[in-house]
């Protein structure tokens, strides 16, 4: 079954701090539970539905649509993640707009390339944090465009106060150059400690699907709230331990 959702608008596009280092920080891009009702109701006129369990002690969200072809309901499931604030209402809503990523709404964030900026930080224990934990509050996404393959190929984000504090791929101006506009150069980081990429985390939850095992208790074992917020070292070591229980488990068959 095909489904032919639109990509994401820059509008519908939220912006988040992912990890923070000295003098720098990642931001992650996310879509919210409304964006994804209002793309579902566009393509299916309200021939959609969702429903909610608990399997083990982890909620599940659940999202059917319509397939005409077939006729009959088409489903996917996820499994979400513990909200800061509202723990059941968060993970509910978490697990939503995961089961509409396996849909095929927002995959294309994914694609997003890793997106570092400049930070004010302080020491936090072993860790870094913001020193004004606002200081990208109001950030968003100012355009984003996207190649024939569905990836992101330019992106430009503002703070607050309408600045470019990152800008990827090509530029747009408004009077024609022949001139190509150079792409800013990546800022280096520490091979064990730069965050993970939206591939990477993808490759992590196949694994994990493979495996047998459960994203939340892996997040909960690196103490992340999400893959997308581990380091390069995390995902190695992960990704090692996911693949020798795979191993295991083809052998046995």
């Amino acid at each position: 079954m095909k489904h032919d959702f639109r990509l994401l608008k820059a509008e519908e596009i939220e912006v988040r701090v992912g990890q923070v280092m000295r003098g720098k920080a990642t931001l992650l891009l996310y879509k919210d539970a409304r964006c994804d009702m209002a793309i579902l109701d566009e393509l299916y006129d309200g021939r959609w539905q969702r429903d909610h369990k608990e399997v083990k002690g982890n909620m599940y969200a659940g999202v059917g649509v319509w397939d005409e072809e077939l006729m009959q309901w088409i489903w996917r499931w996820d499994c979400g993640v513990e909200s800061n604030t509202e723990k059941e209402k968060g993970e509910a809503s978490d697990a939503f707009k995961r089961a509409c990523v396996n849909l095929g709404i927002g995959r294309e964030l994914y694609t997003a390339p890793l997106i570092m900026v400049d930070a004010e930080t302080e020491p936090d224990g072993q860790r870094q944090k913001l020193k004004n934990k606002y200081q990208f509050a109001g950030c968003k996404v100012q355009s984003i465009a996207y190649g024939d393959d569905r990836k992101i190929n330019s992106l430009v984000i503002t703070d607050r106060n309408g600045n470019t504090i990152f800008n990827f791929g090509k530029k747009t101006t408004a009077k024609k150059s022949t001139s190509k506009a150079k792409e800013p150069a990546e800022v280096p980081s520490p091979t064990n400690t730069r965050p993970i990429l939206p591939s990477e985390a993808q490759d992590l939850r196949t694994l994990a699907e493979k495996a047998g095992s459960e994203i939340l208790k892996i997040c909960n074992a690196y103490k992340v709230q999400a893959v997308e917020e581990m380091t390069s070292a995390q995902y190695e070591d992960c990704k090692r331990k996911l693949e020798y229980k795979i191993s295991k488990k083809e052998n046995k068959e």
